[in-house]
């Protein structure tokens, strides 16, 4: 029985390693080896007949794991009840070709059986398979899933999609870069409907060349078109230019669309100091508050005696080697590192250097000083500080998901750029924390390195250093995951605004 766990286990890992995935159903598990797998909390049920691997130590509640293998649970599911027999819907499709960065609340699926009510899945989601005999005649493959392709999934979606998504749909337009296969598809299929919402789309979108191209074009097949513009919006949220991909889109529009909102809800910018050295010194007063709340907000235990003990240099790693890889001693070495690295960036700024020109060139070294202790320790290797992360992260609890590594160059370059033009201080300080987190170019440090940012960008308004409270780690995390999941980025604005008027 001693052996038990361990060997039930390595025959689990074979079978994923076959099926390449962490989701079973029932027949692939021995049933003993599931009982005692599900009893010792490495199997986790998602719905019955289906089991997640996770470790045992995941936290009552925490959804991580299920977010994580959320479309992978969709692609092995539907394909062990549907082979290749069913097509997400439109809307769905699109989400995937652009690369939607939140897990939706509900997928909805065609098929030719389908159950025509949602199958409630774990943490407020859900699958509905409605049945239908007409399945989109073009299928592709995305994610390891059957979807639309996209020219075909912008002439099926319904103009309620335009209104209420105009961000993706605006995305998802400025994503095709083949009108060709656009025209082709519309009259393959005399989608007369959806030509007129594209080429309405593409005018309001000043894409004249393309609306007149795929209108004149089906014209002389017979096709009469009127154009019929989709969005109810004003103006666009995205200028006229090529995108390195839909990431870097989306960057872009957030900051637009996200931008009056912080300028109409942010004090008025006091602007520089003209006592550089006072406003420094109250920078180095408040070091001490500020590391304890932002190490406690990433869960590390550390206390005002150890945080003075590092900042006077008396915790002496080389004497004690053991001391030397105490994780929370790393950590708040690393912290008052950076945390002076950053004190003379914001010095820079102070004197008239544009603080998106310092973010861009300081904030690398910033995270590397967060983690170069552990490096001192032999840890990690130094290697793994350059550049950006090699892996996918996820984000506790999150129903959001950062960029896949391929894209952070793409993302990040926009992200600047966004930084360097932007005007207001206040609003780098709010955009540039909060898509910094959204994006999270390294594989740890990402929540610290923000913060960091948001203060130089207060800096450079002449605002004062802001301490994000634990006590408040809670209403904090929500408002970043309101501005991340449902593109509402008031209270994360009000939230640094109260704590920048409560210290």
């Amino acid at each position: 029985m001693k052996n038990a766990v361990p060997e039930a286990l390595s025959r689990v890992h074979a079978i994923m390693e076959q099926k390449g995935s962490h989701i079973l159903h029932t027949n692939d598990i021995e049933r003993l080896d599931r009982e005692l797998l599900v009893r010792n909390h490495w199997l986790q049920e998602i719905i019955q007949g289906w089991y997640l691997v996770v470790r045992p130590d995941v936290l009552p509640g925490d959804s991580t794991a299920w977010y994580a293998n959320f479309w992978d649970f969709l692609s092995v599911y539907l394909q062990h009840y549907y082979g290749q027999e069913y097509c997400l819907s439109a809307e769905c499709s699109i989400d995937l070709h652009i690369g939607s960065l939140a897990i939706p609340k509900q997928v909805i699926v065609m098929a030719p059986k389908g159950r025509g009510e949602p199958m409630e899945l774990p943490y407020g989601t859900s699958l509905l398979v409605y049945a239908t005999k007409n399945l989109p005649e073009e299928r592709e493959e995305k994610r390891g899933l059957q979807v639309m392709p996209l020219a075909y999934a912008l002439c099926k979606v319904t103009p309620t999609y335009f209104q209420t998504t105009p961000q993706d749909a605006e995305i998802a337009l400025r994503t095709v870069t083949d009108f060709s296969e656009l025209f082709r598809i519309i009259e393959q299929h005399n989608f007369k409907s959806g030509a007129e919402r594209l080429i309405g789309a593409y005018r309001f979108l000043d894409y004249d060349a393309a609306a007149d191209e795929l209108k004149n074009g089906l014209k002389s097949r017979g096709m009469a078109i009127t154009e019929k513009n989709p969005f109810v919006c004003e103006t666009a949220l995205l200028p006229k230019m090529r995108y390195a991909s839909p990431y870097a889109a989306r960057i872009f529009a957030l900051w637009k669309q996200f931008r009056p909102i912080v300028v109409d809800n942010f004090p008025t910018p006091p602007g520089l100091p003209k006592n550089i050295p006072f406003y420094l010194q109250k920078v180095t007063e408040i070091y001490a508050k500020d590391a304890y709340n932002s190490l406690s907000i990433e869960g590390y235990k550390v206390n005002k005696e150890l945080i003075e003990r590092v900042k006077n240099g008396e915790w002496l790693p080389e004497k004690n080697h053991e001391d030397s890889k105490e994780r929370n001693a790393l950590a708040a070495l690393g912290y008052y590192r950076a945390f002076s690295a950053v004190k003379d960036s914001i010095e820079q700024i102070l004197r008239g250097t544009s603080s998106a020109i310092i973010a861009q060139r300081d904030l690398p070294q910033w995270y590397q000083k967060l983690f170069y202790p552990a490096v001192e320790a032999q840890i990690i290797s130094p290697s793994e500080l350059i550049g950006y992360r090699r892996h996918q992260v996820y984000i506790r609890n999150s129903r959001h998901t950062p960029p896949a590594k391929e894209y952070l160059l793409d993302t990040m370059e926009a992200f600047f750029h966004c930084l360097q033009e932007e005007t207001h201080p206040g609003v780098r300080a709010v955009l540039g924390h909060f898509l910094f987190v959204y994006i999270h170019p390294y594989m740890d440090g990402n929540g610290r390195t923000g913060r960091f940012l948001m203060n130089a960008m207060l800096a450079s308004g002449g605002y004062p250093w802001t301490v994000i409270q634990v006590e408040y780690r809670d209403r904090y995390f929500a408002a970043l995951e309101s501005a991340s999941v449902d593109a509402n980025i008031l209270p994360f604005t009000k939230f640094v605004v109260s704590e920048m008027k409560s210290r």
